[in-house]
């Protein structure tokens, strides 16, 4: 089978649109040049995608294989009047047209990749109007939600903003420490901070710090500013949360503060002795926690100084019997999409400025890109592990959660996950050929296992048949 048909068959074999894929049939009466612009700007502003031209969505026809096909030969004055106006998308997105064409011999027509990038330096809009993709299809963001939304995708950066805070409340053994191990004489603090850009010089001649600075070294910048940037942390009983009139935590939330090298060192250390104390259950045996110390501390120094600082949102580490999850405010920035995290390197850093800043501290946490995700991967399965799971937006609406599963992770689980990563998509019935797996039910059985712990995303067709139920990595949507 040569390389055209066998790219057709895996398009073709996409059974549902996603966040990042879209099927369009250019002469269906229910398209519009309109809609087509919003799913483009739609998949820029959220993680990027494919728009497939000339193909009708699985999910609104009953045909299907190649009967699916009409190719933009059905309406080619729609597809050039698409051309036209992908113009009027503000700012322009750089080389997004023309599409990559493909000739489908057996229906003597072709069919359009558009290929659309994740924008990294702002917002798209068409006819001034701000489109975000969902799980399925588009949605149109207020003015408020667009200011948001530019500081949790790292467009607008909170770190360099200045507040008002007294300079001498920086004053502190982290402002000396830092100032000490960078070899800078003394000197008034504010000359200091102007001049390695954590302060600025007002019009009135007064110094106002950037929040990066009062989160390196002031000793309560959570009270200081008008934003969040502590952490808490719970601890539970069992492996859900349970909102009754008697909770199921254990004992009483611990709340971290401080300047952020301080929060990183402390957290890490509490929250390695919970591990290595473990939780007693409920039949009188402590849980013991397998999970590496250089994934949790991956885990924990990637949200503090990932995060998103403008939302008003503490990060919450939450232990459970099976698991710790670490929510951090804020969705991937720049080129870092769900499918890439760990794999590619990113372009820049949300916190640039408070980046930059804490590695000249004595004794940085790691701090380098892409390279934490990588070892919290190679950790984890060193032991035997699930591999981190992350999830984020649209699951979550403005934030990323990192799950560290404390459990052995079967040979099934292996075997699955590589047919995966070579065939996005698997059922039932190839499951138990590549495992060897005779019985339905006990396929069925591990699948629901993996959904519910968000290791697999299921996808049940329009026809509820099961036999057409599959499966994906949530990282590809």
């Amino acid at each position: 089978m040569d390389n055209g048909k066998q790219t057709l068959l895996e398009i073709l074999s996409i059974p549902s649109e996603t966040r990042t894929i879209e099927f369009k049939r250019m002469g269906s009466r229910h398209e519009s040049i309109e809609k087509v612009l919003e799913s483009i700007v739609a998949m820029a502003n959220t993680d990027g995608g494919i728009l497939f031209l000339g193909i009708d969505d699985p999910e609104k026809t009953k045909l299907n294989g190649f009967d699916r096909i009409f190719g933009i030969e059905e309406n080619l004055e729609f597809y050039d009047e698409l051309g036209q106006n992908v113009k009027k998308i503000s700012p322009p997105i750089p080389s997004i047209w023309p599409p990559e064409l493909m000739r489908v011999v057996e229906k003597k027509v072709r069919i359009a990749q558009l290929i659309v990038p994740k924008v990294v330096d702002g917002f798209r809009a068409v006819e001034n109007h701000v489109f975000i993709r969902g799980e399925k299809g588009n949605r149109r963001l207020s003015p408020q939600e667009i200011v948001h939304f530019a500081y949790i995708k790292g467009f607008e950066h909170a770190d360099t903003e200045p507040v008002d805070v007294s300079l001498r409340l920086l004053q502190t053994q982290y402002y000396e420490s830092w100032r000490k191990k960078r070899g800078i004489p003394e000197d008034k603090i504010e000359i200091i901070l102007e001049k390695t850009g954590l302060a600025n010089l007002g019009n009135k001649g007064e110094y106002r710090p950037k929040r990066a600075a009062v989160l390196l070294f002031a000793d309560y910048p959570n009270d200081l500013m008008d934003t969040k940037c502590s952490i808490r942390i719970f601890q539970y009983s069992g492996k859900i949360e349970m909102i009754r009139e008697t909770l199921n935590l254990i004992g009483t939330p611990k709340i971290f503060n401080g300047p952020i090298i301080k929060q990183i060192i402390e957290v890490h250390e509490y929250v390695l002795n919970l591990l290595r104390n473990g939780i007693k259950i409920p039949s009188g045996f402590v849980t013991q926690y397998q999970i590496p110390e250089r994934a949790i501390k991956e885990a924990i120094t990637n949200a503090v100084i990932h995060r998103d600082y403008h939302t008003k949102r503490d990060i919450e580490i939450k232990i459970f019997e099976d698991r710790v999850e670490i929510d951090s405010p804020g969705l991937l920035p720049f080129n870092i999409t769900p499918s890439n995290i760990g794999v590619a390197r990113a372009t820049g850093y949300r916190n640039d400025l408070l980046v930059k800043h804490l590695r000249e501290f004595p004794d940085p946490p790691n701090l380098d890109q892409s390279e934490g995700v990588r070892a919290m991967r190679q950790t984890m399965n060193a032991v035997g592990l699930y591999p981190p799971v992350f999830l984020t937006y649209p699951v979550l609406q403005d934030s990323l959660r990192v799950i560290l599963l404390n459990e052995k992770a079967p040979g099934e689980w292996d075997k699955v996950f590589n047919y995966l990563t070579q065939n996005k998509y698997i059922n039932n019935k190839e499951a138990r050929s590549v495992l060897g797996i005779e019985s339905e039910v006990k396929m069925s059985k591990l699948f629901n296992r993996w959904v519910k712990k968000n290791l697999l995303t299921k996808i049940v067709p329009r026809s509820k048949s099961k036999r057409n139920i599959r499966y994906r990595l949530p990282s590809i949507g």
